[in-house]
């Protein structure tokens, strides 16, 4: 199981509202977007959902191909590359159980105040990392 892929996305820009996404290693499977959204991460996502989609069927996950594809005037080729974990941790959540040290005041304070530490360390976590 690998966890970086690379493949060539076609971007048609044939509808006036909608741009359509094909995966041309993928049987050309397709999707598409509103022209106002973020076409390339519509893509990482549809990519991400077929390559766990194939790893679940026990398929084998289609070779990169950096062939010359044939496109239209109103397509281009991209080529979208992601992350697998990333988005395996955005379709199921999974979670790690970390051990903290925090002073004993600060720790009966925020117990007489029915704080929920997991979610106030994952809170601080994504804003230290800028995540929304």
């Amino acid at each position: 199981m690998d966890n970086n892929y690379t493949y060539p996305v076609i971007i048609d820009y044939a509808e006036k509202d909608y741009i359509n996404i094909y995966f041309p290693d993928f049987d050309n499977a397709a999707t598409c977007v509103e022209t106002s959204e973020n076409y390339i991460e519509a893509a990482q996502d549809f990519l991400a959902l077929m390559i766990i989609e194939y790893e679940s069927a026990k398929k084998p996950v289609p070779d990169c191909s950096f062939k010359d594809i044939p496109i239209n005037d109103n397509q281009k080729i991209i080529y979208v590359n992601l992350w697998l974990p990333y988005h395996r941790s955005t379709t199921r959540e999974t979670y790690t159980k970390k051990t903290l040290t925090i002073p004993v005041w600060l720790d009966l304070l925020a117990k007489q105040n029915n704080i929920n530490f997991s979610s106030v360390l994952v809170k601080g976590l994504k804003k230290e990392l800028n995540i929304e």
